[in-house]
């Protein structure tokens, strides 16, 4: 009995302390992710029908947003057309202007592909978000990006979101075949864009109606690793 008793203050000693951590690390949370907005870097394209500004979400998809910084840093984009405008999305970024093509590392030779990362609180909830375009093989994606028109969740899981229009979101609804990136560079932190769509945070994965149409619906991209072509909008759902 004096056993029992003895050892019922020691569960409710450390019954106590499991609740103070819970709630300090709560206490904790909005501050953290506070200071992680502030590291997003943006990225302003200059295109021919007006500024666009993209934050990428280097802390949440860090392979896919290193890629993209490092071909922002590079030059790769500036001059890059938009080769794919559909009633949903424009596409930008292929090396030949056509969807076929991919990024060759000119220090290597060799084609850079990275593999499909996938965050869940990153979705194609909203218009504006910004992902990889790849070919049928999920770990194809390079250099070929898209941005939403409207919500698209259907291909939640599927391609990786990495960023999202953080201000001139009305010059994608401008933008034809054949407009192209003027130039691409780092802009301001996130925290400091004084123009939204509708506030800088994503509208996670989303779960709203889409319209179907008879146009693709599959960001596709380049010459896929197994080498079969699946550029434009070849290959569908």
């Amino acid at each position: 009995m004096r056993s029992t008793l003895a050892a019922k203050p020691k569960a409710a000693f450390a019954h106590l302390c499991l609740i103070l951590l819970t709630t300090m690390t709560a206490l904790a949370a909005p501050e953290a992710l506070a200071q992680g907005r502030g590291r997003d870097p943006v990225v302003l394209l200059s295109t021919s029908k007006g500024p666009i500004a993209i934050r990428v979400f280097a802390g949440m998809v860090p392979r896919t947003a290193s890629n993209f910084l490092d071909l922002v840093n590079r030059g790769y984009y500036d001059g890059k057309i938009f080769h794919r405008v559909e009633n949903w999305v424009v596409q930008g970024g292929c090396p030949y202007g056509n969807g076929r093509g991919n990024f060759v590392d000119p220090d290597t030779g060799e084609t850079r592909f990275i593999p499909l990362e996938i965050n869940r609180n990153l979705g194609h909830g909203q218009a504006g978000m910004v992902a990889m375009a790849r070919s049928a093989d999920p770990n194809s994606a390079s250099c070929q990006f898209y941005i939403l028109k409207q919500p698209m969740p259907r291909l939640n899981g599927q391609y990786a979101v990495f960023g999202m229009v953080v201000g001139g979101l009305q010059n994608i609804y401008r933008i034809g075949i054949g407009d192209r990136i003027l130039s691409a560079r780092l802009d301001a932190p996130a925290e400091s864009q004084s123009e939204s769509n509708g506030g800088s945070e994503p509208a996670g994965t989303g779960r709203g109606t889409t319209r179907e149409t008879s146009e693709s619906t599959s960001p596709s991209s380049g010459q896929g690793k197994s080498g079969g072509a699946s550029g434009g909008s070849e290959s569908g759902f």
